[in-house]
C-alpha cells in the first residue's frame, strides 16, 4: 500500500533527508503536552472535587509555576503514586 503525503509532510521528509531539521525550542513542553494528551485520550477521565485551604491551593499553584506542571496534574500524580504504593501517606 502506497502512502500519500501532503505538501507539508513532503517538505518535512525532504528536510529530514538533508539533515536540516532543527530541535524545537519548546521541545520539553511539547513532549509533556503530547504525553498528557495521549494519556487523556487513552484513559477515561473522572472528575473529583476536593476542598483545600487557601494556603495549600496557593502553594500548589506556586509549585505549578516552579515545575511547569499544572497543579491538577501534580495532584493526579500524587494520588496515582500513592495508589501504586510508590509513596507513603503519614497523617
Amino acid at each position: 500500500m502506497k502512502t500519500k503525503y501532503d505538501d507539508e509532510e513532503l517538505e518535512i521528509l525532504k528536510s529530514l533527508e538533508k539533515n536540516q531539521l532543527e530541535i524545537s525550542k519548546t521541545r520539553k513542553t511539547d513532549l509533556r503536552d503530547a504525553v498528557k494528551s495521549a494519556k487523556d485520550t487513552i484513559e477515561k477521565q473522572a472528575e473529583l472535587r476536593i476542598k483545600l485551604t487557601e494556603k495549600d491551593l496557593k502553594n500548589l499553584k506556586l509549585k505549578e509555576i516552579e515545575t511547569g506542571i499544572s497543579y491538577q496534574n501534580i495532584v493526579e500524580a500524587l494520588i496515582h503514586k500513592y495508589l501504586d504504593d510508590k509513596i507513603d501517606l503519614t497523617i
